[in-house]
């Protein structure tokens, strides 16, 4: 597996310190020295030398990984774990056992096809229903397929233009954020642009070997929001925005498109951070929610977004409301985009922390940023038979919001 010299270089940079350990999901699962993004590094820095051929056990430790970059953030010597993992799938995933895992070859065949994937997404909610699978359980009811128009203009005194990317997930099973979203930018005088040759963000692609597929996902992208004058280009879904954060990395030159891909990330936000920072028109006003509302940190927000602030600070507009934070922030929920799917019961047990920690909140909601995380926690709060609603923090503001 011939690594690109660039790719080399920073595996090279690691000096072993041990310091992403103590922050790494897996390794306190399991404190084996491969379940450590050092021991990983390592892995692959020894198939590129020759000293190890790809097998069953080393695509398990390297499959084991969330994904979550919590290694990277706390790392000193500023070594790009998530791009080493994902050009390192790519080259080996060619080389697995027994080929490409199936279920993964069929889910990035659907995440390229929106209509598809709502297609497929309806049938496993009525698996669920029968109780015929754990995919399945994920899954909520699958609502009505949205329409969505080109452009809505604002409502209030125009300070502008967005565009708003949907996603393949959210468009299907996040629908009411994305409608929340642009209530509240409407609201507080953006138009709001959704282009409608846009398709998936391609990070599940990318996390999981296949960057021909991510690219050429996010070249679409790029040709869907070209030429709109817009102030900014926004998302609900962090994991979604992290990747489309990233797109100057993907599509670099001597792509004809790396210029927009450049301009492109620059432009990407987190909705909740765009609008935590708006400045509400005085007519505007949200009415008091006396709850007490949990919030949850996705690792994209934390990790590769930084802006994990954003949804207390957003959520502080509404009056009366009590915002506490999960006492585990710092740890994933175990969702890490397909994780939960292809890894469920490692997904589980890093889980089973986060509803701990939530139940002793006593919280009323709980908020996340992530649908991913949202599917997952709801998922493990149906099997502990509690019932909680989880919201992203748009949807908790639009419902408060005292404007048609």
């Amino acid at each position: 597996m011939p690594l690109s010299q660039s790719l080399h270089q920073q595996i090279d940079r690691c000096v072993m310190c041990g310091i992403c350990s103590q922050h790494c999901p897996t390794y306190a699962l399991n404190p084996n020295e491969n379940e450590s993004p050092r021991g990983r590094l390592a892995l692959i820095a020894a198939v590129n030398q020759g000293q190890l051929t790809p097998s069953p056990l080393l695509f398990e430790h390297l499959d084991h990984c969330l994904g979550c970059r919590a290694c990277e953030r706390a790392c000193p010597s500023q070594v790009a774990f998530g791009e080493i993992m994902d050009q390192a799938r790519d080259l080996l995933e060619p080389q697995r056992p027994g080929g490409r895992h199936l279920g993964k070859r069929i889910g990035h065949a659907l995440l390229g096809h929106r209509r598809i994937l709502r297609t497929a997404l309806t049938g496993l909610g009525w698996a669920q229903k029968a109780g015929l699978s754990k995919v399945a359980g994920v899954i909520p009811p699958i609502p009505a397929r949205p329409g969505w128009q080109p452009y809505y203009p604002p409502r209030s005194k125009t300070r502008g233009d967005v565009a708003l990317f949907l996603g393949c997930i959210n468009e299907t099973l996040g629908q009411d954020e994305l409608r929340a979203a642009i209530r509240l930018l409407t609201s507080a005088g953006y138009g709001v642009h959704v282009p409608p040759q846009q398709a998936c963000c391609g990070a599940m692609h990318r996390h999981n070997g296949n960057m021909r597929a991510a690219t050429e996902l996010a070249k679409q992208n790029l040709r869907a929001f070209e030429n709109r004058q817009v102030e900014a280009i926004l998302h609900t879904a962090s994991g979604c925005t992290a990747a489309l954060q990233e797109y100057d990395k993907w599509v670099k030159p001597p792509h004809t498109q790396a210029g927009i891909a450049t301009e492109f990330s620059a432009k990407t936000q987190d909705v909740s951070h765009f609008l935590a920072t708006v400045q509400w028109p005085e007519y505007i006003q949200f009415s008091p929610l006396p709850a007490r509302v949990a919030v949850h940190s996705p690792c994209s927000l934390k990790h590769v977004l930084q802006q994990a602030n954003a949804p207390m600070q957003l959520l502080a507009n509404i009056p009366r409301i009590e915002l506490v934070e999960l006492s585990d922030n710092g740890h994933c929920c175990g969702g890490a985009g397909s994780y939960m799917l292809t890894q469920p019961e490692r997904a589980a047990r890093l889980r089973e922390d986060k509803l701990d920690a939530l139940h002793e909140t006593q919280a009323d909601i709980l908020v996340t940023s992530n649908i991913g995380c949202a599917l997952h926690l709801q998922a493990g709060l149906r099997e502990r038979g509690r019932a909680l609603e989880i919201l992203h923090p748009v949807t908790l503001l639009a419902r408060q919001l005292n404007t048609p």
